[in-house]
């Protein structure tokens, strides 16, 4: 849309703009607008931009003595740090982010930490330690009444079970997600519960009913042209149809695929796309590799 268009052109000097007025009287506009800018930089996967603000956030919340700020910069720090593959760091910013919220009683900022901190242990091979984190989440937005962000909480511990191998539990979980996010409206959110919960089916061998889930997910994406997560959700469409042994259902999704990567500047992606298709022209009878896990939806103040 417009607004978004709007920040493409404006990105450079946004990200300027938080780190020039970093010092001084403007250091709480700088913890807000780099909290607020983070969300359009995860949308646009510019990660490098992000850990730049989303550091110079925490310094200057920490300088003002703004512990709640501080707490959420953490958390940025910790998301950003987790996409570029910097799980350790990840898990510190994140242990740092909990910390905070207890030590100032914010309850609410404290569910947001223990979600994220378990996403990052979930990356780091802590898959125990992910289910705990994200139960306690889970546990706390319930007390809090935050459905949407509970959902999200759901649909991360669906993920860590599926992880764990607790295939049942993991599909209860993603239901869950999915229907607690269809009540609040979160379409998006929705969008990648369905997502995950094509995975899990997949991995209980209940394909046809994963092709399903995988289709509602992309819809979503489409809608919101989302065109990275639809190349993700394509993706994990094609491996099903490879798991059933539709060699030409697969590589008409491998090539809708490279398509949405494209559209979402993701050559590399892209190109591994194109090869898997190429390779469906001579299928053999080969099982498809586990498919790609779609983050749940991340509050503005996370």
């Amino acid at each position: 849309g417009e607004a978004l268009a709007w920040f493409d052109g404006e990105r450079a000097g946004l990200v300027g703009a938080v780190s020039w007025a970093r010092e001084g009287r403007y250091a709480a506009t700088v913890v807000r607008l780099a909290l607020r800018l983070g969300v359009y930089l995860d949308w646009r996967r510019y990660f490098d931009d992000w850990i730049t603000v989303a550091g110079v956030a925490r310094e200057a919340a920490h300088r003002v003595g703004d512990s709640r700020g501080e707490a959420a910069a953490w958390s940025n720090l910790g998301l950003a740090l987790e996409q570029v593959g910097r799980v350790g760091e990840a898990v510190e910013a994140h242990t740092r982010a909990r910390d905070l919220c207890q030590a100032t009683g914010d309850r609410h900022g404290e569910a947001v930490a223990w979600n994220n901190l378990g996403s990052a242990l979930r990356e780091a091979s802590r898959v125990e330690e992910a289910v705990e984190a994200h139960t306690r989440a889970r546990d706390l937005y319930q007390v809090t009444w935050d459905r949407q962000r509970e959902a999200g909480a759901w649909g991360n511990l669906g993920i860590a079970l599926r992880a764990m191998g607790r295939v049942v539990e993991a599909i209860e979980a993603l239901i869950r997600a999915r229907d607690l996010l269809q009540a609040v409206g979160d379409r998006q959110g929705e969008g990648m519960a369905w997502g995950n919960l094509g995975l899990a089916l997949r991995e209980a061998s209940r394909v046809e009913e994963a092709i399903e889930a995988y289709c509602k997910g992309l819809e979503i994406c489409r809608e919101f042209e989302n065109w990275y997560r639809a190349g993700q959700t394509l993706e994990n469409l094609a491996r099903a149809h490879e798991a059933a042994r539709r060699p030409a259902d697969a590589r008409a999704a491998w090539l809708q695929a490279t398509d949405s990567y494209t559209q979402a500047d993701a050559t590399k992606e892209a190109a591994a796309a194109l090869a898997n298709a190429n390779a469906n022209a001579n299928a053999t009878d080969t099982a498809p590799p586990p498919g790609r896990v779609y983050t749940s939806p991340r509050p503005p103040d996370a």
